[in-house]
């Protein structure tokens, strides 16, 4: 066999080869055991903190009983280390919607040499209604309190350090909107750490910084020997709906990095997000990226925080970072070497003009055709499964149906452009997008100038080695190649899943891009036949076997809905809170409701439409209630007391848009109103008013104009269910399971005041 025949053989193995080598270098690290020396972080001593925290394994929401507890026993860890701190009890609104609280955070001081500004750890101790929240955020919670038992050892620091255990994050960071817009120590924070918890497992990462975070990601790198993240994922985040604490800080013009991990995301949100699941390497990696850049911080000065970084992560090991500016920079100095190669080879102008057109197509195809195979498993099967408990038939057919493009487009590649010519046109094109990129995308251009760089370097010391050998010397272009697009994978599947399968095939598509033509002399009828099979198999196990599994269930909640007006009562299905995510629900529970049309349940938003419902009995619950209420002396103002007369944890109050609310207020609070414009409250202003259960609230609402008739709905929500589905609750057990706001029983009616 010739070598030119070996060299496919080569890459692809080699390509395998350093996607594990990458896989592997970004792992979390190794568990401390309790017995670690002191002044190091154990997750194993931290672990036994969160067993004590969450010594009953379940859910703790804002305002419920668990969730004084839990708070409680923070307080006590906090006494152990002789930590002093306060609490803040206050009502507290989400900035973005009418979502309110009664919070209680948790401030704790570690006093330093000077009074100010402040370092702050940050965690919030809150769950959702349906999980123990081990991971979200119990590990963030458990890490602080390990890390300032280290802190407390060594203190006094140059600076203060404050921990804040904020409440009620997961009803829209309403703790920290509490916090940093009402405690008087809000304004000496100079700099925050948060520590968020997504799933359970997977590395601790810097997910985002705030801006010019030199001297945060210097100082980071410098003392931590597990360092992890990429700069582009602060520009994915911008674009999603996700948040966590630090957006508040970022609101507030706080200095900072945002640190979480996102492994087993199937677990988040829901009962799996329990002591038994989390990852004690996980715990770990939070704590190796807390204490050290802690010691740091809290040590030197923050009169400059220096220029913006971007960050690329570790390269087999080595973590890279630089000044953004700096982009632009080496980006020219790789295309004047692309130049000066191009100069001393025999590559054509116009095949390399060829092979910069022919690029994009390459990345296409290869994204296009691993689409094509997700939608005809989507055909096959009625479904794609975010995060399958059986995953390998989805990691067969990424490879299958991705290959199958990738060669496709090298056979089109082998047509019309020569090897050497796709070479130079394939990074000429990289680097087309890595100049764009560095322009409108500068967090991203991690992704796109070291790979260049070491391509460019290699591509001019390929003129000095003898022709036959100048081909398969290039193919080590791989090595910087494949930590940016390959070695990205496993990070996107655990986070994004395969129902955003769109997120894992550009990075495919641009690994495709560099192999293409070193697989021009593929065995062509070997590999396609190969690869049809790999994914032609993978869509038929796919199709034909349950993937849901006890570890990863299937996401199911029952929501019963109660027209108390009407008196008519509705049991509903529902999966993910978003519905372009919904998975079409399995036997036994789609038998309960299976036969019924699709139609509206809400009394309120006849645009919404429920598909699979079906009648129930009515639950036999007092409604809430309008204790009383009276009118100032202008009419303008309406003062509300309001009562679950159930212990419902939550009350909604609907408002429509022509009653014509200025504003409303809890105690000393008042809150600008929203005006919903789509969704479930469309047309109403909307005041959730969350941990409510047996509390009488005090609202007062203040409207434009006097004399003004009323109308809207109060509804209280409650996780607890009906007696008239109690078969269905049952029967959701083993590979099924809640998942973020859970079960909820709603009540509803008509009110006029």
């Amino acid at each position: 066999m010739q070598s030119r025949n070996l060299l496919p053989i080569f890459v692809v193995l080699l390509s395998f080869g350093l996607f594990f080598l990458q896989h592997l270098a970004t792992q979390p690290p190794s568990v401390k055991a309790a017995d670690a020396p002191q002044d190091q972080f154990s997750a194993a001593r931290a672990y036994k903190v969160l067993e004590v925290l969450l010594k009953e394994n379940k859910p703790h929401p804002v305002g419920s009983q668990m969730n004084q507890v839990v708070k409680n026993r923070i307080k006590n860890e906090l006494d152990k280390l002789a930590i002093e701190y306060e609490e803040q009890k206050t009502w507290a609104c989400a900035s973005r919607f009418g979502s309110c609280a009664e919070v209680d955070n948790l401030i704790a001081i570690i006093p330093g040499k000077t009074d100010a500004p402040y370092l702050a750890l940050m965690a919030h101790y809150d769950s959702v209604p349906m999980s123990p929240g081990a991971g979200d955020d119990g590990s963030g919670v458990v890490a602080i309190i390990e890390t300032a038992r280290a802190l407390k050892l060594e203190a006094p620091f140059q600076h203060p350090i404050a921990l804040i255990f904020t409440d009620a994050e997961e009803i829209g960071l309403v703790g920290a909107e509490a916090f940093f817009e009402q405690h008087p120590l809000a304004k000496k924070v100079g700099i925050v750490l948060n520590v968020e918890g997504s799933g359970s497992s997977g590395s601790s990462m810097v997910l985002r910084t705030s801006k010019n975070n030199q001297l945060l990601m210097k100082s980071y790198s410098a003392e931590n020997a597990e360092p992890y993240g990429y700069s582009f994922v602060k520009e994915i985040f911008k674009r999603m709906p996700n948040d966590t604490d630090f957006s508040v800080v970022e609101r507030a013009q706080i200095s900072g990095i945002d640190f979480v991990f996102a492994g087993e995301r199937n677990h988040y949100h829901t009962p799996n997000d329990n002591l038994e699941n989390i990852d004690l390497k996980t715990i770990q990696h939070h704590g190796e990226n807390i204490l050290p850049l802690s010691r740091e911080l809290a040590s030197v000065e923050w009169n400059e925080m220096g220029d913006e970084y971007v960050y690329a992560g570790e390269v087999y090991g080595l973590w890279t970072q630089w000044r953004s500016s700096n982009s632009i920079i080496i980006l020219l100095v790789s295309l004047l070497l692309l130049l000066a190669a191009l100069a001393k080879s025999n590559a054509s102008l116009k095949g390399i003009a060829l092979g910069v057109v022919f690029s994009p197509l390459t990345v296409v195809i290869t994204v296009l055709s691993g689409a094509l195979g997700f939608y005809l498993l989507s055909i096959t099967s009625g479904t794609i499964i975010s995060w399958p408990g059986i995953d390998w038939p989805y990691r067969l057919l990424l490879l299958g149906a991705t290959g199958i493009g990738l060669l496709t487009a090298t056979m089109l590649n082998k047509r019309f452009v020569d090897q050497i010519d796709m070479i130079f046109g394939a990074w000429f094109f990289w680097f087309l997008i890595a100049f764009a990129t560095s322009i409108y995308l500068p967090d991203a251009a991690n992704n796109f100038v070291l790979p260049i760089m070491g391509a460019s370097l290699l591509i001019v010391l390929s003129n000095f080695i003898k022709e036959k050998y100048r081909v398969p010397f290039l193919s080590s272009v791989l090595v910087m190649t494949i930590p940016f697009t390959l070695g990205l994978l496993f990070s996107l599947e655990q986070s994004q899943g395969y129902k955003l399968v769109w997120a894992l095939l550009p990075f495919i598509g641009l690994f495709a891009l560099i192999i293409t033509p070193f697989l021009y002399d593929v065995n062509k009828k070997f590999s396609f036949g190969l690869l049809f099979i790999v994914a032609g198999v993978s869509i038929l196990m796919a199709s034909n076997t349950h993937l849901y599994t006890e570890d990863r269930p299937q996401h199911v909640n029952i929501l019963f809905y109660e027209d108390l007006d009407s008196g008519q009562a509705h049991v509903e299905l529902a999966g993910d809170y978003k519905a372009i995510f919904s998975e079409p629900f399995i036997e036994p529970i789609s038998s309960y409701v299976a036969a019924e049309q699709p139609q509206s349940l809400l009394p309120f938003n006849k645009e919404i439409i429920s598909t699979n419902w079906a009648k129930t009995d009515s639950s036999g619950w007092a409604g809430p209630s309008l204790m009383s209420y009276a009118k100032s002396d202008s009419d303008k103002t309406v003062s509300l007391k309001l009562k679950s007369n159930r212990s419902a944890s939550r009350l909604v109050l609907l408002l429509a848009e022509n009653s014509g609310l200025a504003s409303y207020a809890l105690g000393e609070l008042e809150v600008k109103p929203i005006l919903s414009k789509w969704g479930l409250y469309k047309g109403y202003y909307a005041i959730y008013l969350n941990g409510i259960y047996d509390k009488v609230v005090d609202l007062r609402l203040t409207f434009k104009t006097a004399d003004a008739t009323t109308q809207g709905y109060l509804m209280d929500i409650s996780t607890q269910l009906p007696p008239s589905v109690n078969d269905l609750f049952n029967d959701r057990t083993g590979i099924f399971s809640p998942v973020h706001r859970g079960d909820q029983s709603v009540l509803m009616k008509r009110i006029e005041f």
